[in-house]
């Protein structure tokens, strides 16, 4: 098993401004999905407000969230994103995956279709 990494495309969802290409870690695992603060500013994005998140290794850090878009494959969907540091790798979170109706396959290394869930 291991890591799936996939494109990108971050959208300022008011200015339709969009990003080249980004390579970002699909992390079911991760609620909120991160992009470099230089990206999200050079597209206009603002942050709306700071929020503590939780890490992997139980720390928590403060980071900038604002109102973007990402779009995998063509399709589309409005979401917050997390102005990430530099110390922060570019990830793809749980929130966008399911409004995608995307999830990851480990063993193949990529996203496969998913379902909505109504229960």
């Amino acid at each position: 098993m291991g890591e799936v990494h996939v494109q990108i495309l971050v959208i300022n969802p008011k200015t339709g401004a969009r990003s080249e290409p980004l390579a970002a870690l699909a992390d079911p695992g991760a609620t909120l999905t991160v992009v470099p603060k230089p990206l999200l500013q050079s597209l206009g994005i603002q942050p709306l407000r700071a929020v503590s998140l939780l890490l992997a290794d139980d720390r928590h850090v403060q980071r900038d969230i604002g109102e973007g878009a990402v779009q995998i494959n063509g399709e589309s969907t409005p979401c917050r994103v997390v102005f990430g540091e530099t110390e922060d790798a570019p990830l793809l979170g749980l929130t966008v995956l399911e409004q995608l109706c995307l999830a990851v396959d480990p063993v193949q290394r990529r996203l496969i279709p998913s379902e909505f869930l109504l229960y």
